[in-house]
């Protein structure tokens, strides 16, 4: 652009949203006093034109704006890449050659084949004449001059086939450069222009002048499409006889395709969401209708996700509970990584933005009606100074990498747990019955009395403590009713045990009100062990579903 002044202002800073991203630009150029255009090349062409905005300290900004336009290495009257139309009529001009080829080939082996006829029947002919004693005069000449129609039609087809595989050739090298050139026809660049009055600076700010020049600092701001991130953890457990520390790393999982790199920037990871805007939710009616209470109470079992967030955390005296949200209140939360480079490639790139070291509680934990193994599991307290937000984790132990988990919001000094996947040596088997004694013609209850029986087998060497939970169903209207019986009403005999075998039966527990039963089994080496549960669920008549 003539009359304008080029500078080079590289990205120092980005601010990536969860749909977006947020570019500040900075750079310096020595111009004279006076009004002077300042242009800034290769910047992305999907910015957002009404979020741009420049600050200039020794000048003062008159206008900013972004032109676009078809990049000069992509422009064909640059000559640098051919037009794909051009292209592709050099590429139907081939073709036609091509096919003139080929035939010049195929009447060349026609010709071939019919010479060779004619040489077979010349001989045959030959060959009766010489059984019946007659001369042909003439025939080595015509042999002659057949030989030498063939050798010229073999030479013509050879030519062809030359001729055709040369063109072939030239059309995949040809199809090559429409390819690319479709590909870079649509790519386009931008840059930006902004107009400033030079030796305007704001007052009590230093004087930049020097030898009749200033020197500016630039700005310049603006929102780019195209980027997001989300949180990703890293759970190291390390394990050191019976203790265990956990390395927790929280990276910022980002992706961009902006159309220009992030090289070696600040990035700040927000949670703000400015394109929810502040507009209150529509209110819709809520009609209230009045129906028979019917004669039979219909009851359904459902699964019941309890919803925590965390497992606590030792907060001082007289504090007030609070349920963290991921916005914070309202404030939202940014995280802070070091200096990274991001390229515009669409591929996710990982970034660490904080971690801690914390001391981690491992035990064994069996649920058999979620799963048929024994898992370890590690329970720790975010030590670090910001929340864990919610997303994936990936669990690595001294064997590698295990598997992949998931965590909800953890407030700082708020504890969790992790599960390190199964402990190989040790079984559990889980089996399962039902009784019902229904109600009498004179009323009553029905009864359905359910028995439980899970059984531990230890394969391996050492002594283990496993703590097994199992669950009973929790009522919540008055018709029906559910009792867990004493721990030892329902003991293991000879036919609940696989073989007949003697096993012991561990009955204390401890069941908590959301009807979670639980067992501390210490298994010996090689050993076995069991736990039984039996509870009634008792409805009344009319009531269907149990």
């Amino acid at each position: 652009m003539s009359g304008a002044t080029a500078m080079t202002a590289p990205i120092a800073s980005v601010t990536v949203l969860e749909d977006r991203a947020s570019v500040t630009r900075r750079g310096r150029v020595r111009i004279a006093a006076g009004q002077h255009r300042v242009v800034i090349e290769r910047v992305s062409p999907v910015l957002v034109d009404k979020t741009l905005t420049a600050s200039a300290t020794g000048a003062r900004v008159l206008d900013v704006r972004c032109e676009r336009y078809l990049a000069p290495w992509r422009d064909p009257a640059a000559g640098a890449t051919e037009p794909a139309a051009a292209l592709r009529t050099e590429r139907v001009r081939l073709e036609a050659e091509r096919d003139r080829a080929l035939a010049r080939r195929d009447a060349a082996a026609a010709e071939v084949a019919a010479v060779a006829e004619l040489q077979a029947a010349a001989l045959r002919d030959l060959a009766i004449a010489a059984a019946r004693g007659a001369t042909a005069p003439g025939a080595g000449d015509a042999l002659a001059a057949l030989d030498g129609h063939t050798a010229a039609a073999r030479e013509r087809r050879v030519l062809a086939e030359l001729a055709a595989d040369e063109v072939r050739g030239a059309l995949a090298r040809l199809d090559e450069r429409i390819e690319q050139a479709e590909h870079e026809a649509g790519e386009q660049a931008a840059r930006l222009v902004i107009d400033l009055v030079a030796g305007a600076g704001r007052p009590g700010e230093p004087d930049r002048q020097a030898e009749g020049h200033i020197d500016v600092e630039l700005a310049i701001g603006y929102l780019v499409p195209g980027a997001a991130w989300r949180p990703y953890h890293r759970a190291v457990l390390v394990r050191s006889g019976e203790a265990a520390t956990l390395e927790w790393q929280t990276t910022a999982c980002v992706w961009q395709a902006t159309a220009e790199d992030w090289r070696d920037v600040e990035l700040v990871f927000s949670l703000e969401r400015p394109s929810l805007g502040v507009a209150p939710p529509d209110l819709t009616d809520d009609e209230v209708t009045a129906r028979r209470r019917p004669d039979t109470i219909a009851v359904e079992a459902r699964d019941h996700e309890l919803q925590t967030t965390g497992l606590g955390g030792d907060a001082p005296a007289g504090a007030e509970a609070q349920v963290p949200g991921i916005d914070d209140g309202g404030l939202g939360v940014a995280l802070t990584a070091a200096r990274a480079t991001v390229v515009a490639d669409g591929a996710p790139h990982r970034v660490p933005v904080s971690g801690f070291t914390s001391s981690a509680w491992v035990d064994l934990i069996a649920i058999p009606l979620r799963s048929p193994w024994v898992h370890v599991r590690a329970r720790l307290t975010n030590t670090g100074a910001a929340p864990l937000l919610a997303g994936p984790v990936d669990l690595v132990m001294s064997s590698g990498y295990v598997g992949r988990t998931e965590i909800g919001f953890i407030a700082p000094g708020e504890k969790l747990q992790l599960g390190f996947g199964p402990q190989a040596d040790v079984r559990v088997h889980r089996t399962e019955t039902s009784e019902r004694d229904d109600a009498g013609l004179l009323g009553g209850w029905n009864v359905q009395t359910v028995r439980i029986a899970v059984r531990l087998s230890n394969l391996g060497s050492a002594a283990r403590e496993i703590v097994v939970t199992e669950r009973i169903p929790i009522s919540e209207v008055e018709q029906v009713e559910v009792k867990a019986s004493a721990p030892d009403a329902y003991l293991l005999g000879a036919g609940d045990r696989p073989g007949g075998e003697q096993v012991a039966q561990v009955t204390a527990r401890a069941i908590d009100d959301r009807g979670l039963v639980t067992w501390s089994v210490e298994l010996p080496p090689l050993g076995r062990r069991a736990v039984a549960l039996e509870y009634r669920i008792r409805s009344q008549r009319g009531v269907a579903g149990v």
